[in-house]
């Protein structure tokens, strides 16, 4: 005869040491598939803001050939693009083949809040709708951390305000990559050191103060060195697309 109380001991028992084991795995698998996940649309997001970046740049050259004119600093625009009828693209610039504002400047109410607007006009960027100083207005947003591209002129490297270094920097026309539409500063960031240090690979040298992309943000980098140890958005960059 089956003795209950023994039977209900044995239906008590707790897990054994394997399926223990087995469960703490298939933890560990899910949260690898987690973080491996989070890493792939991170450099998916990286890899997509620097085709943006080239994209831009790619636009930009186009434009010059075809108007023989700069965006943002075109003069008579109304006549010569189309859509362009309205504020703020109907605004001329002074044609002198640089924007008004600096990298470091805020764009509003400079040529820089038209450089995109003139490119969109032009069938030569998407993402833009005319009017309203945002991003995803005026600004095109970039695809990594909803951080806006702005750009600018600069014609001595101290126009680069904020950077960690402007040693050497040249003078041209600049994309930049922030939180902030308005003027720069080292405290007007958005990525993440790990996040620029990609970007700038991508692009230039991967140094943070030397090459055609330079970074801002005190603790962004040191000696050149992004802080890829460090998790917050530290770092904002001034990428140069033309001379």
């Amino acid at each position: 005869m089956t003795n209950p109380v023994s039977t209900a001991k044995r239906s008590q028992g707790g897990f054994t040491l394997v399926e223990l084991a087995i469960v703490m795995i298939i933890i560990g698998l899910l949260i690898g598939g987690v973080l491996k996940g989070q890493e792939l649309i991170n450099n998916a997001q990286v890899t997509a803001t620097v085709s943006q970046v080239k994209s831009i740049e790619a636009a930009t050259s186009t434009f010059r050939d075809v108007y023989s004119a700069l965006p943002g600093d075109m003069l008579a625009p109304t006549t010569r693009l189309p859509n362009c009828t309205a504020a703020p693209c109907n605004v001329p610039g002074n044609g002198d083949g640089r924007l008004s504002n600096t990298p470091a400047q805020t764009p509003v109410g400079a040529e820089g809040e038209n450089f995109f607007v003139h490119l969109s006009a032009a069938d030569l960027l998407t993402g833009i709708v005319p009017g309203s100083t945002s991003i995803g207005g005026n600004y095109p947003g970039a695809k990594i951390n909803g951080v806006a591209i702005l750009a600018g002129s600069a014609t001595t490297a101290a126009n680069l305000g904020g950077a960690i270094s402007t040693l050497d920097a040249s003078a041209g026309l600049y994309l930049v990559l922030t939180d902030t539409i308005g003027a720069q500063s080292a405290t007007t960031l958005g990525l993440k050191p790990t996040e620029a240090l990609r970007i700038d690979t991508k692009l230039d040298d991967g140094t943070a103060i030397t090459g055609t992309v330079r970074a801002r943000g005190a603790t962004c980098a040191t000696a050149g060195v992004y802080a890829t140890n460090t998790a917050g958005q530290t770092c904002g960059l001034y990428i140069r697309i033309q001379g």
